[in-house]
Formats: structure tokens, C-alpha cells, sequence
């Protein structure tokens, strides 16, 4: 388990805005904030993958995890719709056949009176 952050959300993503628009290098503004500059660095792609959520205490999911979620997501929609098409191309099939069997039921006993035992 991590240890609790000594800065703030606000403090955050101002020590990112220092770096990504205020034009300064990474390492001063993490010596000025009494950081590393790989914090620094985590910090500014936490932000980049979702501005909104950063430094929330969520569990921060890193770009490759959540494309892996998405990935994961897509697959099973795939299969999810597969499975969907399959089954209505039975039903269409059956129904294909059933109504040309009935077809041609109806045409080999026109005109003669059919009756069920």
C-alpha cells in the first residue's frame, strides 16, 4: 500500500501545468516542489489519461491497463454478437425451410381436402 501523498490534487496538476504550458524543464519544477523528477513524470501522465479523474485517490489505471480493459470490453462484445448473428441464422434458416416446405406441401395437395387424424 502507498503511502499517503503530502500534496494536494490542486498542488498536482500546478506542478503539471508548470511543466506541460508554462514551458519549464521537469527538473526544476520537481526540485522547487521537493520531488523526483519521475513523480513528476507519473504525475503528468496521470493527468494526460484523464484530466478529470487524476489524483482523485481512484486507483490510477495506466494508459496500457485501460486499453487492456477496453480491448477486453471489445472482445467480448464481438463474441457477445457472434453468438447473436449464429442464432439468427438458424432461425432464418429454419423459417427458410419451414416456409418452402410448406410450399410445396401446399402445392402437391391443391385441391384436395386434407384432413388431421
Amino acid at each position: 500500500m502507498g503511502r499517503k501523498s503530502e500534496f494536494s490534487r490542486e498542488e498536482k496538476i500546478a506542478a503539471v501545468k508548470l511543466v506541460t504550458e508554462g514551458g519549464r524543464s521537469a527538473l526544476s519544477v520537481a526540485n522547487e516542489y521537493g520531488i523526483h523528477e519521475n513523480t513528476l513524470g507519473k504525475w503528468k501522465r496521470q493527468y494526460a489519461i484523464n484530466p478529470e479523474g487524476a489524483f482523485n485517490g481512484e486507483p490510477v489505471l495506466e494508459e496500457a491497463s485501460a486499453q487492456e480493459r477496453e480491448l477486453q470490453q471489445l472482445r467480448r462484445r464481438i463474441r457477445e454478437l457472434e453468438a447473436e448473428n449464429d442464432f439468427l441464422k438458424k432461425v432464418s434458416a429454419c423459417c427458410l425451410r419451414g416456409s418452402q416446405w410448406q410450399s410445396r406441401w401446399y402445392k402437391h395437395t391443391s385441391g384436395h381436402r386434407c384432413t388431421w387424424a
